[in-house]
């Protein structure tokens, strides 16, 4: 039986900067890093001769699992797959003035799809963009 959720794990081409995106830009804290390679890592991931580093950030109960696989030929430049695509298309933060966070992480040089907006009668007002890796970041301000 699935007692709860623990994290999500992401792919990263450069793991100080996705730390620094999600430490700094998102307000998440370092939870641990880690090191890991050798023969029982490698085939409980199902990656050969895996090398890899690993930091865990955190805010509330939300983690995220940043993996920067050091192995040659392995990173390549991941492409969204579109939000009307099947898999995992976004993450989303929940923030107390959008409108706010909008020009500071737009400041910081990310671009949005659209400024923040109230999409449906009743809706939260958010907005999008992408982050490192081309992360797809959602923030979403309740509005009733």
């Amino acid at each position: 039986m699935v007692k709860e959720f623990l994290h999500v794990g992401i792919g990263v081409k450069d793991l100080e900067k996705s730390v620094k995106f999600y430490t700094e830009v998102m307000g998440m804290e370092e939870e641990y890093r880690t090191h890991n390679e050798g023969e029982k890592i490698s085939r409980i991931v199902g990656v050969k001769d895996v090398n890899m580093d690993v930091c865990v950030v955190k805010k509330n109960n939300v983690k995220i699992e940043l993996l920067d696989y050091k192995n040659n030929g392995l990173k390549k430049q991941n492409k969204h797959i579109g939000q009307a695509e099947p898999g995992l298309i976004h993450l989303a933060f929940l923030v107390d003035d959008v409108d706010k966070e909008y020009e500071r992480i737009t400041s910081l040089g990310f671009g949005f799809n659209a400024p923040p907006m109230v999409a449906r009668e009743n809706g939260p007002k958010i907005t999008y963009f992408k982050g490192p890796d081309n992360v797809v970041i959602e923030i979403f301000e309740k509005t009733s």
